[in-house]
């Protein structure tokens, strides 16, 4: 028998690109189990084996023949009610591959995450990759021999994978179906962060699908109101938006069990413009009951639920909609929005929400997808660089008019739990600090992203540090220019790297937010620049 050599792990998230890797269906059943050893068959593709295992831990013994299907065909009645179906992933780890583990069958739903290794000190020298959690190489439960025979049941706090909206959408309304057949009214509870499109993308699809034979309930209606929280207050009782005491919770929980026995509730109506409740209306039953909000899943209405749904979702994500959909929305200026998230809504949702996730039958995730919603914000960035320094003397007699000069420092940053094209940045400019977000590249002969900006204050930069990876920092000498109705910059740039500032170069920038390429190759020709040795990298790409 040779050594095997393999860690164990829960994930933390999948990894990029997984759908692209090489993998393979595996079915295995298991003939002879014990605490220490254990004899399976196995078929992977149109291959098939017998395995024998022995030892504990990291390092065990193993031995594995490779069987014809006669053979495999012979010996497979014997693992009845000892069996393991996945698919396994081959995910490369620079220097290791990592197989991603997703099983199916009574085990739906779990991912384990196996790393081998050629020997003892390659595996005490290995680094779990961000995207890892928990190691669970030394705990017996999560052995496949013991997940052939025992399931999952037993693993309590085993995180749930999230299956993406186009798999979970469809999942979801197997699951109610199913239900159906055997009760006469289902209670449908979704939650999820703000933002994570519980209510448009899960609550209002799975209502249309069901139609008149399904009602919808948002939790909003169950707020108590500015009235009722201002009184708390004046008692000594803090109590914000993004906490369940702010909702009648107790009374949700009633409605619902009134509903399912078939009774009609007079709902509570919550007025966005009072802040107040404002009346109610008559619900009647309906076979499908379907109640969305932050606290779906809290304690106190999740034991009314027949199927429990939890929308996932990134800070990140949950940042850039709550910016732009509060921006065109409420009376607050972005850096308002930026900060009540920070300093509110997402330690609440840490506290109160997403510690509600362990209690859902499925997590969907609907991540921000900046290629489709970062253009939401309604301006384009078009911008081209060449790499020149023309002498202000020079641009003056072309009729250029200087607007001043500024020292700029950019820090740029990335989210902690994802990789992503889109452009994070503070500027500090002359005392000022400014947050810009740029989407994806837009294909075109130029730089093209969409973009918003806005001021922020040093607490909100420190709240964006602590929410975000620091990448980059570029440090710029910039003039400004107006030419012709456009403005462009002649940029001295250099990159800290390493502790010490790179100086990468001096060049000329022509930018416009209306789209207006026309412009920019105009102002480029009568600056006598060619056209041709535009440059579409940032400075940070530089």
């Amino acid at each position: 028998m040779g050594d095997e050599i393999e860690r164990k792990f829960l994930p933390a998230k999948l990894p990029e690109g997984l759908k692209k890797c090489e993998h393979e269906e595996i079915l295995q059943g298991y003939l002879v189990t014990s605490d220490t050893a254990s004899v399976r068959v196995r078929s992977k593709g149109v291959n098939y084996f017998l395995t024998f295992k022995s030892g504990k831990g990291r390092k065990r013994q193993e031995l594995e023949p490779e069987l014809l299907r006669d053979q495999f065909d012979e010996l497979w009645p014997g693992t009845e009610g000892k069996r393991v179906v996945k698919s396994r992933h081959y995910v490369p780890e620079a220097p290791h591959t990592v197989e991603v583990n997703v099983y199916h069958g009574k085990l739906e739903g779990l991912i384990l995450f196996e790393v081998e290794f050629s020997s003892d000190g390659d595996s005490e020298k290995f680094v779990p990759p961000s995207w890892f959690s928990r190691e669970v190489t030394d705990d017996p439960r999560f052995l496949d021999m013991n997940l052939a025979e025992h399931g999952i049941e037993r693993i309590v706090g085993l995180p749930k994978f999230p299956y993406e909206l186009e798999d979970g959408l469809p999942r979801l309304i197997q699951a109610v179906e199913e239900r159906l057949p055997c009760q006469e009214k289902v209670v449908v509870n979704v939650a999820g962060g703000t933002s994570s499109g519980k209510t448009t993308a899960i609550a209002a699809k799975l209502k249309e699908h069901f139609g008149r034979d399904a009602i919808l309930i948002s939790m909003d209606d169950y707020y108590r109101g500015n009235t009722y929280i201002n009184m708390q207050r004046a008692h000594g009782k803090e109590i914000n938006w993004d906490m369940p005491a702010a909702l009648n919770l107790e009374l949700l929980a009633e409605h619902l069990q009134m509903l399912k026995m078939g009774k009609p509730v007079q709902k509570p109506i919550y007025d966005f413009k009072t802040g107040d409740p404002c009346g109610s209306e008559d619900v009647q039953p309906a076979k499908v009951i379907i109640a969305e909000g932050l606290f779906a899943l809290n304690e106190r209405v999740v034991s009314e639920a027949d199927v429990r749904v939890y929308v996932d979702i990134s800070i990140h994500g949950m940042l850039l909609r709550r910016l732009l959909r509060d921006i065109h929305r409420t009376s607050l200026k972005p850096g308002e929005i930026l900060k009540y998230f920070a300093t509110t809504v997402l330690p609440m949702h840490e506290q109160y929400v997403n510690s509600t996730k362990i209690q859902a039958d499925l997590v969907i995730s609907n991540e921000f997808r900046p290629e489709i919603e970062a253009q939401r914000a309604g301006m384009y960035e078009v911008q081209v660089k060449v790499r020149a320094y023309p002498h202000s003397e020079d641009l003056r007699k072309l009729g250029a008019e200087s607007l001043g000069c500024v020292l700029q420092t950019d820090r740029y940053f990335r989210p902690q739990d994802r990789v992503t094209d889109e452009s994070i940045r503070i500027r500090r400019e002359s005392g000022r600090l400014i947050l810009g977000y740029k989407g994806p590249k837009i294909d075109s002969d130029m730089r093209k992203r969409p973009k918003f900006e806005f001021e922020i204050d040093d607490e909100t930069e420190r709240y964006v540090r602590s929410m975000y990876d620091m990448t980059k920092t570029i440090s710029k000498k910039r003039t400004l220019y107006q030419l012709d109705g456009a403005v462009f910059s002649v940029d001295d740039a250099s990159r800290l790297e390493n502790g010490a500032m790179k100086h990468l170069g001096s060049f000329v920038e022509v930018r416009s937010t209306d789209g207006g390429e026309e412009k920019i190759y105009a102002v480029l020709e009568k600056l006598g620049l060619d056209k041709m040795e535009k440059i579409t990298k940032s400075y940070v790409e530089l």
